[in-house]
């Protein structure tokens, strides 16, 4: 049996790799060719972090004991590109690996840490005390989850834990360690990014107290003589969006009862929280740090092959790769995905025809 594919190489190289591979499976003699020149395949560069069952059974970024986790390398100074969608359709973003941070947030508290002025430095070093004391790892690449995520707060707060945790390997806290007892009326969340002088504004007619109140144990003290202190340094820009940032997330966690939960993560959320530190690592060797490079290699591995032309190819459709890095990411684990229901289609019409 044999099969013929041509159309955008992602799409028809993984469909190739999954017929190939299911043929091995059931001991029947199968040969795919594919419609094009490998020199011709769009190149797909690291680093990026993704959790993609399709991608990893295609030997993409695989890594011993991460199951269907997959990293591709890159260069130490480029930033990782990751999503917590699965399959790695949709919600890519950047976390920094140099210390520097992606996010303007994450970027105004290493800025802050490393002032000269004695003032800013004090408030980096007292936000990185917050962080630590609700469970938040104050790294770079973790504060970048955290404000940078394309997810909803309290999910980011989530992912933010699980990463910190993960890179510390440190044990999971309850919510309600950090929570008091739930008041009769719940403060209402702050809005999207909001501005100091809204912030400062609430902060002195006291609509901010039932926030700190929120968190016991001296915790609210601190986060709200920090919150003055930034306040105070006037137009600062780096103080100006760390604390719409940081306000933001804590009116959201204050909202919540006692009894509450954090959003739980989905599988791939999971899995791409945990493998972060292990992503950002990551090294390139010879052969590694091009997707559809490893794509072509376990196609032909396999026996797949390449030609000139073949009557009656099936076309497997696609757009054409864009430019972005991300937006390329994204169209990548877009045709992947969309070549395994492809490959399932292509594989019954094979075996088992119409009559």
């Amino acid at each position: 049996m044999s099969v013929s594919l041509s159309g955008s190489s992602p799409t028809a190289l993984t469909a190739g790799i999954l017929l190939l591979s299911r043929a091995r499976s059931f001991g029947q003699r199968f040969s795919v060719e594919i419609v094009g020149d490998p020199e011709d395949i769009a190149t797909l560069r690291g680093p990026a972090l993704v959790h993609s069952p399709v991608l990893a059974s295609c030997g993409v970024g695989r890594r011993l004991g991460a199951g269907a986790t997959v990293i591709v390398p890159g260069p130490a100074s480029a930033p990782l590109a990751l999503s917590f969608g699965a399959d790695g359709v949709g919600g890519w973003f950047e976390v920094d690996r140099a210390g520097d941070g992606r996010h303007p947030a994450t970027q105004a508290f290493v800025r802050l840490c490393r002032a000269r002025e004695p003032a800013r430095r004090e408030l980096g070093r007292r936000a990185r005390r917050v962080f630590t004391a609700f469970g938040m790892a104050p790294e770079p690449a973790v504060l970048d989850v955290l404000f940078g995520a394309p997810s909803s707060p309290l999910v980011r707060i989530s992912l933010g834990l699980r990463a910190g945790r993960a890179l510390a390997n440190a044990p999971a806290t309850p919510l309600h360690a950090y929570l008091g007892p739930t008041p009769a009326e719940l403060p209402d969340p702050l809005p999207s990014a909001p501005a100091p002088a809204e912030i400062g504004a609430r902060l002195a007619d006291g609509r901010l107290d039932t926030l700190f109140a929120r968190f016991p144990g001296g915790g609210g003290r601190a986060a709200q003589d920090w919150l003055e202190d930034a306040l105070a340094l006037g137009e600062d820009a780096d103080a100006s969006a760390l604390t719409s940032a940081l306000a933001e997330l804590g009116g959201h966690l204050a909202s919540l009862p006692r009894e509450a939960m954090l959003p739980p993560l989905d599988a791939a959320q999971d899995a791409v929280a945990v493998a972060l530190g292990r992503a950002l690592a990551a090294q390139p060797e010879e052969g590694e740090g091009n997707a559809n490079h490893t794509l072509v290699e376990t196609f032909r591995f396999l026996g797949g092959r390449f030609c000139a032309s073949a009557r009656n190819a099936v076309r497997l459709e696609g757009p054409p790769p864009p430019d972005g890095h991300l937006e390329r990411w994204d169209w990548f684990c877009a045709a992947t995905r969309r070549a395994a229901d492809e490959a399932d289609a292509l594989w019954r019409r094979v075996v088992d025809p119409p009559q």
